[in-house]
């Protein structure tokens, strides 16, 4: 079964055992959920980057209905910066993975369960039904960093983004990130457009870091 970019990436940030996200810095899954849509639309050939901008060039329907919703989204600005498209799209993160959610619950892989708070607040969660295709990812992210394979392009990009987002813990152990991590970065660096959206989302991240930091002062 196919899987989109961002599905794959919100079955790595799902606990498997609580059906809960996993605890990520500020805005991290929003930011990998939004750079996987867009990495979509380029794969699809609907935009381009050059080193800080991107550019739409093909605004037609892509047939996944997802995909068409971020897109119709994007700025019409011809001189619009990755950064201030990637922050356009993680705004609208919560409504788009839930849709994520939606679809990988229609695909039989996630459940939705609802539990009552204090008897009034409701905790939703998402086990997993079918664990296959989040171990046949994670399997092909090991098997190029661990066993140096040939990455196919499509896994650069994901090992991009959760290297960018803060997800490789969800992959591999603390031993294994200190041994790994040149390769990782080596992988990483391999997608021109991944790379670029990976250095809007750690632009973003020590914005919000910074604003943090200065709250607390």
């Amino acid at each position: 079964m196919a899987l989109r970019f961002s599905e794959e990436i919100v079955l790595l940030a799902l606990d498997d055992n609580s059906g809960k996200l996993r605890p990520l810095p500020d805005r991290a899954l929003d930011l990998a959920v939004a750079g996987a849509l867009l990495m979509e639309l380029a794969f699809a050939n609907r935009i381009d980057t050059d080193d800080k901008q991107l550019h739409v060039f093909d605004r037609s329907p892509t047939g996944d209905a997802l995909l068409d919703t971020v897109l119709s989204r994007l700025p019409t600005d011809e001189n619009s910066t990755i950064r201030h498209a990637l922050s356009r799209v993680a705004t609208d993160a919560p409504e788009l993975r839930e849709r994520l959610f939606n679809d990988l619950i229609e695909k039989g892989i996630l459940r939705r369960e609802e539990h009552r708070l204090f008897f009034v607040l409701k905790e939703r969660c998402y086990p997993v039904v079918d664990d296959t295709e989040e171990k046949e990812v994670v399997a092909r992210i090991r098997d190029v960093i661990i066993h140096n394979s040939l990455p196919d392009p499509k896994d650069v990009v994901l090992i991009c983004l959760m290297d960018a987002c803060d997800l490789s813990s969800t992959v591999f152990s603390e031993e294994e990130l200190d041994h790994h991590r040149d390769r990782i970065r080596e992988v990483a660096r391999m997608d021109f457009i991944g790379q670029a959206l990976a250095r809007a989302i750690q632009e973003i991240q020590e914005a919000i870091l910074e604003t943090i930091t200065y709250m607390g002062m």
